[in-house]
């Protein structure tokens, strides 16, 4: 059977060939790699080396990622949404805000 290692490492390249070979010889899902104490889920590990097309893949085949990962998600998200939201004001809202605090 695959070695956790060498699934994280095709998650994290993208090897998508190797990963279905895992999972259509019966491979289990939801493995964790282990790392600085830490589990982290195949799908994090393809996303976080930008893998998408990986990361729906292990999705269509039943991973999952952890409450943990998906609390961090959240707040990434919220970061990108203010950073988005600052982005796109107009440079007078920005003025009207700023002569506002002095």
């Amino acid at each position: 059977m695959t070695d956790i290692e060498d699934l994280w490492k095709y998650a994290c390249s993208g090897d998508i060939e190797a990963l279905r070979k895992y999972y259509d010889d019966g491979g289990s899902i939801n493995n964790r790699y282990f790392k600085a104490g830490t589990s982290h889920s195949l799908i994090m590990g393809a996303f976080r080396n930008n893998q998408f097309e990986t990361v729906e893949y292990l999705l269509s085949v039943g991973e999952d990622i952890s409450k943990e990962e998906r609390s961090k998600l959240r707040t990434e998200l919220k970061k990108f949404n203010i950073f988005k939201e600052l982005a796109e004001m107009d440079e007078n809202t920005i003025g009207l805000n700023q002569s506002q605090t002095m």
